[in-house]
């Protein structure tokens, strides 16, 4: 165990340096799949998010932490979580958009829930609706697993029903 601890201090003090990449999801993905499995990830990744706001991170981090979600959907992220809340610092049109492409590539219980957040912060009408009907898409995809699909059908009887998500 302690040297789990000694492997990630190391991968987070580089990431936490210049060297990692924003737009190299597959160098995000390794560091935060070994976090993930190494039991601390929420309180790591609470770390990392607040290096990488240190060090004046964009949207370019979104891409990479949305794919890390889509090949880690069975860890437990938080609720929302450290991510989470370090991507969605990022809402505009671009941050949609990635989300979007996140859903269409591999929808999960937080990308869902993003959407939900997403359909509340949307005022103009059309747009609204086009996020929900994106909601029932994942809600009817293939790719959605059990609890996805379970998420997408609450959250489309909260946003259909006038309810808050």
């Amino acid at each position: 165990m302690a040297e789990d601890f000694h492997a990630l201090g190391h991968v987070l003090a580089e990431a936490m340096s210049g060297g990692a990449k924003f737009d190299d999801f597959g160098t995000v993905l390794r560091f935060m799949s070994g976090v993930a499995e190494g039991g601390v990830f929420e309180r790591v990744s609470a770390e990392l998010t607040d290096a990488w706001t240190a060090r004046g991170a964009g949207v370019e981090a979104v891409e990479p932490v949305l794919r890390f979600m889509e090949a880690q959907s069975s860890v437990d992220l938080g609720s929302p979580g450290p991510l989470v809340h370090f991507i969605e610092r990022f809402r505009d049109d671009r941050y949609v958009e990635l989300l979007i492409e996140s859903l269409a590539r591999r929808p999960t219980q937080h990308t869902v829930w993003m959407l939900s957040r997403a359909i509340l912060a949307t005022a103009e009408p059309l747009a609204r609706e086009h996020l929900v009907r994106l909601m029932e898409q994942v809600r009817d995809s293939p790719a959605s697993d059990h609890n996805v699909v379970e998420d997408a059908v609450m959250f489309l009887k909260r946003h259909r029903g006038g309810g808050g998500a």
